[in-house]
């Protein structure tokens, strides 16, 4: 019988609070959307943006979705305005989960 792979606790810590971040966006997306605040994808990419913006300084989020925030910032700004980040915000959200 192979020897389990020890994983550090703290990987487990990073997965969760990246499981979060995305559950917590998504929902503030979708939130959005049904309230009518959303109609466009170009808004949907403006609404992330502060909801990133505002994430940054909410103590909910610990230092490690830091990362997350900043990466996806970039993500957003280097594609166009009018593309859809929501499947891959959903496909990162599910891998995550899964990884738990």
């Amino acid at each position: 019988m192979p020897a389990k792979t020890q994983v550090p606790f703290a990987a487990f810590q990073h997965v969760n609070v990246r499981v979060h971040f995305y559950f917590c966006l998504l929902v503030a997306v979708s939130l959005s959307r049904k309230q009518g605040r959303v109609g466009s994808n170009r808004q949907k990419n403006a609404f992330i943006m502060n909801w990133l913006k505002r994430a940054r300084t909410n103590t909910t989020f610990q230092l490690a979705a830091s990362e997350e925030i900043t990466w996806l910032r970039s993500e957003i700004l280097r594609h166009h305005p009018d593309r859809d980040p929501e499947p891959m915000l959903q496909l990162i959200y599910q891998t995550a989960r899964n990884m738990r």
